[in-house]
């Protein structure tokens, strides 16, 4: 253990602790779980590490190495960073249609691996939030100290589980198999949409295709439940009622530049508040910082969160990427949108913009823009740089005017048109709520539907418009 830092306690359980820890030689972060060797869960532990050890899956943790010292027994794995599907939910609260299929999704395919990975099944049999984390939209799967093969797992003389996940035959001694494991599918979805643990009242909440999958899979008769998590990934994948919608904003990502013409004008405040939005509403968006303010390295600092291997801060749930130099090279992370913020540095971001869209990328430009009697000069500015990133019926782009006061502007008449909004006030930007909800979706209209059919509302109420500034400038 000589070779290791320990840097913190990642989670304590019945069988052990998961400790942080820097490898000093390769300054590489490796997840290290202690067990006592008097633990009546030893031998458990034991067995977890010889599994893990036969796995392969880039969301499944690598075993690298067991060591052991006279009191306690040391399991080295791989560190899967993200958050907890549990503080995503208790964060967020229920996750849309949309965010709950993508992820279930997912989920069917790692515990569908396990299923398949060698001759005899291999059962999780703890499927539940703490055990499941979202990083950059990706879920992966750790503690396998309840995992077992179908065999083992009917012949242990004890069974554990967790409350409000645990499958009917678990608690009353029955056949365990691969529908074990399809049951606590069910039970995560249902958590998943309904906002909190599975009882009657949150399972029965969860209407229409998707509540009928969820209760298929919970159902306490074994045999009416779907025959495997391949099946339950099936139905799920034949719900996105948006599918048009994901396909705009992958293929090619979203582009979303702010920028102003002078310092103060609200840029960072109005992007990190976009970002949330959109990651809270089920589309996954990576803030990126691209002025030379250095606040997202500042931020991690004073959290104590560090980047992972992708360069990324993940800050309240939201990914926040710093500005690194072109000399750095990370580990490649795909968003379907991005939400650049370069500040005032207004004519690199119309540089760029003009750029992105020649190469055939899709591209919204908002230009910020202070609200107060005296922002006429960069307002100017702004106009002018408009007019560089093209005609507006050839490209997006919109003027938000922020801490404006009603009637204080009056805008220049200049060729050329461009939507203009009034930014409502959100005091927390990572949490963006109110009027804010309106704003956003009227801000990214036509953006995330597609063009000459209804609008489509990613909280799935239907909303009015939000105001207008007025229609050119």
């Amino acid at each position: 253990m000589d070779k290791y830092q320990l840097i913190r306690i990642l989670g304590q359980g019945r069988s052990g602790t998961v400790y942080l820890a820097k490898h000093l030689e390769l300054d590489a972060w490796r997840a290290i779980k202690q067990v006592p060797k008097s633990s009546a869960c030893y031998e458990q532990f034991r067995r977890e590490a010889l599994l893990l050890k036969r796995l392969r899956h880039p969301c499944i943790p690598i075993v690298y190495d067991l060591e052991e010292d006279s009191q306690y027994s040391y399991l080295m794995e791989e560190f899967l960073e993200g958050d907890s599907l549990y503080d995503l939910v208790h964060a967020q609260g229920p996750l849309n249609q949309d965010a709950v299929i993508r992820y279930g999704i997912q989920i069917c395919g790692l515990v569908q691996y396990l299923h398949s990975a060698e001759m005899i099944p291999i059962l999780y049999l703890d499927l539940q939030p703490r055990n499941l984390l979202v990083c950059h939209g990706q879920v992966k799967l750790l503690d396998f100290d309840h995992s077992d093969t179908l065999t083992g797992a009917n012949e242990a003389a004890e069974r554990y589980g967790t409350e409000g996940f645990i499958a009917p035959e678990q608690r009353e001694g029955g056949y365990l198999d691969i529908r074990t494991d399809v049951y606590q599918i069910g039970a995560v979805l249902s958590y998943m949409a309904a906002g909190g643990v599975r009882n009657e009242g949150l399972s029965s909440a969860v209407p229409g295709e998707l509540g009928a999958i969820i209760r298929r899979c919970l159902s306490h008769d074994a045999g009416r439940r779907y025959g495997s998590a391949e099946e339950v990934g099936e139905a799920l994948g034949g719900l996105h009622s948006n599918k048009e919608c994901l396909r705009q904003l992958r293929s090619p990502s979203l582009t979303v530049s702010l920028a102003s013409a002078r310092p103060g004008a609200g840029v960072t405040h109005i992007a990190i508040g976009l970002a949330a939005w959109l990651n809270r509403h089920g589309c996954p968006a990576l803030y990126e910082e691209r002025n030379r303010s250095g606040d997202v390295r500042a931020i991690g600092e004073r959290l104590g969160i560090p980047a992972d291997s992708h360069g990324i801060h993940t800050v309240k749930q939201l990914p926040m990427k710093p500005r690194y130099g072109g000399a750095v090279r990370l580990e490649e992370s795909f968003y379907p949108v991005l939400v650049r913020d370069y500040g005032a540095a207004l004519h690199e971001a119309a540089a760029e913009a003009v750029s992105d869209r020649e190469a055939g990328r899709r591209t919204l430009f908002l230009a910020v823009c202070g609200g107060k009697w005296w922002d006429g000069r960069s307002l100017s500015a702004i106009l002018g740089e408009l007019e560089s990133v093209g005609p507006a019926e050839s490209s997006g782009r919109i003027i938000l005017f922020n801490h404006a006061v009603s009637g204080a502007l009056r805008q220049p008449a200049r060729k050329g048109k461009a939507r203009c909004l009034q930014v409502p006030y959100f005091p927390d930007p990572f949490r963006p709520a109110g009027e804010a909800d309106a704003f956003f979706e009227t801000a990214l209209a036509g953006y995330l539907k597609k063009e000459g059919t209804e609008r489509w509302d990613l909280s799935g109420r239907r909303k009015a418009p939000w105001r207008s500034r007025g229609s050119s400038a």
